[in-house]
């Protein structure tokens, strides 16, 4: 806080500056000294004088008056070290998230990217030792994209489980590679059994019960896995104990990142309405207005959806710990009728909350698939005139992969750091923030596909991406 002299421009004589200076350290110290400043300004002394009329009063009239604004600079102080705290605490927070925000995001799309680019290195290669075997082209795909799957499911977490304690708490280079190595390996098995649910599809050909009869296969079986005790035992040893859970558990936790591919076979299902469209007119304009009508209504229908369930979610959640209090408190004597009842009810309030979290999971990836087309419709399709990113240039995907990464980025930040008062606002941030992480190593995967097949033209090599 400045000083009584500074404030008065240097012009207070000594005697004054003194004074000033014993007021401001009164300030500081929370306290009024115990004598008054000898010197207090002669104006203020006879004008102070004048307003009280009571002769009594008018020799202790100075010390009040010096008490009164003493404490009104005392409270004015007070309230601009809060309002200081304050600032600077919001500051501090609003740093730290848009450090977590830019974290996250880089992970997730750097994930999406290794996850896609071992995906298919791995099919080429298995790809390459089943062709003298001369089965069918699509039969053989689905072949290798299925035994990929199967040497992710266990290899990843072998991987997982042994990298979990490497150098955790060190700060060598080789140590943010590990963790590098380790925020990926998850992507690496869901996009293995993403890219077998796209095989399977393209082998049964278009058939819309087909597809839908996948998709209810696979979210069913993921209800199951979720529901499993061994599985939330697992998972929560993992949450727990960190690295020193087993390597059953660390396998059975893997499962629960098959979300990707049971959002990725419901998006093949809704997907077909703008396809159908599409293929009625080829107008880049009518491609791109289809699009945008289409993302908007998904964009709604999720939303809602995803409020309603989490709002069931959290019920179902309740009357399962309703349930187990229920059979910690069973009386034997009462007999077992009543803990069947409990014990029934808890198992299948845990499937509820299971297929509720499995459907949430899902609608975030239909969701982050409606946003990434719509972009691509802007972008390839009625910019550049495109039937897509696989049939532009790997010049123009590379633009689109940087203006993406730039626009979602900086979206995501701003959008995390703002605050949302209704449910439907939160709702809908937190779709775009998790789309746009994903949605942009998408995109850097398009430019990965698109340079290599270039690069194949070059050369007697068909890299079959």
């Amino acid at each position: 806080m400045a000083s009584l002299a500074a404030r008065s421009g240097g012009m207070l004589p000594r005697r004054s500056q003194t004074s000033a200076a014993s007021l401001e350290r009164a300030i500081d110290e929370d306290g009024p000294p115990a004598v008054a400043p000898a010197a207090f300004d002669a104006s203020r002394r006879s004008q102070t004088s004048s307003a009280i009329p009571d002769h009594h009063c008018v020799e202790h009239a100075p010390e009040d008056a010096y008490s009164a604004e003493l404490a009104e600079l005392k409270e004015s102080h007070k309230k601009l070290k809060q309002a200081v705290r304050l600032r600077v605490h919001k500051a501090m927070a609003d740093h730290n998230t848009h450090v977590a925000t830019s974290k996250k995001f880089a992970e997730t799309s750097l994930g999406t990217i290794a996850g896609w680019i071992t995906a298919q290195t791995f099919y080429f290669i298995i790809l390459r030792g089943l062709d003298p075997l001369g089965i069918d082209r699509l039969l053989e795909s689905f072949l290798a994209r299925l035994i990929y799957a199967v040497l992710a499911s266990i290899l990843v977490p072998v991987l997982d489980w042994s990298l979990s304690n490497k150098m955790s708490d060190s700060e060598h280079f080789l140590a943010d590679q590990v963790h590098l190595v380790k925020i990926c390996l998850p992507m690496f098995f869901a996009w293995a059994w993403k890219d077998v649910i796209s095989a399977a599809f393209a082998l049964a050909g278009e058939s819309l019960l087909i597809q839908i009869a996948t998709a209810l296969a696979v979210t069913s079986a993921m209800v199951v896995v979720e529901t499993l005790p061994t599985f939330r035992r697992a998972r929560q040893a993992m949450k727990e104990r960190g690295g020193s859970d087993s390597l059953f558990e660390r396998m059975v936790a893997m499962l629960g990142n098959l979300a990707l591919a049971v959002g990725f076979a419901w998006n093949t299902v809704f997907s077909r309405v703008p396809k159908h469209f599409f293929s009625l007119v080829k107008a880049p304009m009518f491609v791109f207005m289809v699009q945008v009508v289409y993302y908007v209504l998904m964009t709604t229908f999720i939303i809602l959806i995803a409020m309603r369930l989490r709002a069931w979610k959290r019920q179902r959640h309740q009357e399962k710990q309703e349930h187990a209090e229920a059979e910690k408190a069973h009386d034997p004597e009462r007999g077992y009728s009543q803990l069947v009842v409990h014990r029934v009810s808890s198992i299948a309030a845990d499937a509820e909350v299971a297929g509720l979290s499995v459907v949430i999971s899902a609608l975030h990836f239909v969701y982050a698939w409606a946003q990434l087309d719509t972009v691509n419709a802007l972008f390839f399709t009625y910019l550049l005139r495109c039937d897509g990113p696989g049939t532009c240039g790997y010049q123009y995907n590379f633009y689109f992969a940087l203006i993406a990464t730039l626009v979602f980025a900086r979206a995501a930040a701003a959008m995390k750091l703002e605050g949302r008062l209704t449910k439907w606002n939160r709702e809908s941030a937190a779709l775009m923030i998790k789309a746009f992480s994903m949605n942009t190593g998408w995109a850097w995967a398009s430019y990965c596909k698109t340079a290599i097949t270039d690069a194949g033209t070059y050369v007697a090599f068909d890299p079959m991406w």
